[in-house]
């Protein structure tokens, strides 16, 4: 089936944010009913004054069939991503060298739920490429979904997604002649970078694109970092999952930065 771009005018299956059905059980049903999802990161103005790099926090909302960002008043988030790491690798080492374990929890603001899965990824000391770096995802239980493996690319920026048996699935590309990728500008405009996702085949199924932050946090320098994610048709809940941490490893390996990397770029 032919992929149809975001900026093209919605199919009838278009799903208003406001008729969402959020009635979700425990685990991956979640994702299984999600055509889309908008990932919010949680915004830490501590960090633009120059104190430490703290842990990221990351919610995830279901969205229309077109990944429009919803209305964060009235809808809750159907997850809560939180990080795991050591203080000396956020602030002394770039985002796509640090360890970490990112669990993906379902959200309650009342108590503390159950982790649904989680993303593991081991320090790589990365050269070209020698030593790329690979996030595992996996159940809570131990079971293995699949993994994220962070290639050497001369030109683009993206990563493959792969199944428990190692075995490519999806392809998520984008084009290093971007705004993001080259100056740091405080516009909506210049935040904004689109990645393709593209299937084993070399087709092309669906789109993430990196959102602004808005004006005032970029300008400000502040790390939130907002994704537009729409799931291929006919994708299972489990490579939903791992498209979603996808999503959240392009954040660690391009758009994070540890202190030492900000004072270096504001020199």
């Amino acid at each position: 089936m032919q992929y149809q771009p975001a900026n093209q005018s919605p199919q009838p299956q278009y799903v208003n944010p406001g008729q969402i059905d959020t009635s979700f059980n425990s685990g991956l049903d979640a994702m299984s009913r999600c055509q889309s999802v908008y990932i919010k990161q949680r915004p830490d103005y501590l960090e633009s004054l120059g104190f430490c790099e703290k842990k990221n926090v990351y919610y995830v909302y279901q969205s229309d069939t077109m990944g429009n960002k919803p209305d964060f008043k009235h809808q809750a988030p159907i997850f809560k991503c939180k990080e795991e790491s050591s203080c000396w690798q956020r602030n002394c080492l770039p985002g796509a060298c640090r360890a970490f374990d990112l669990k993906v929890k379902q959200y309650d603001q009342k108590q503390d739920t159950n982790t649904v899965f989680r993303l593991s990824r081991e320090f790589k000391c990365t050269f070209l490429c020698l030593a790329r770096p690979m996030m595992e995802v996996q159940l809570e239980n131990g079971g293995k979904i699949g993994y994220i493996f962070y290639p050497f690319m001369c030109c683009d920026k993206g990563v493959e997604i792969r199944d428990e048996n190692n075995s490519l699935i999806y392809s998520v590309k984008g084009s290093c002649c971007q705004w993001p990728f080259l100056v740091q500008l405080p516009c909506e405009a210049c935040q904004r970078a689109r990645f393709d996702i593209v299937d084993s085949q070399g087709q092309k199924v669906s789109e993430l694109w990196k959102e602004s932050a808005g004006f005032c946090n970029a300008l400000c320098n502040v790390d939130a970092t907002n994704f537009r994610l729409m799931f291929p048709q006919q994708s299972t809940s489990r490579q939903k999952a791992l498209l979603l941490a996808a999503a959240l490893f392009i954040d660690f390996n391009y758009f994070e930065e540890s202190p030492q990397d900000q004072n270096q770029n504001s020199i």
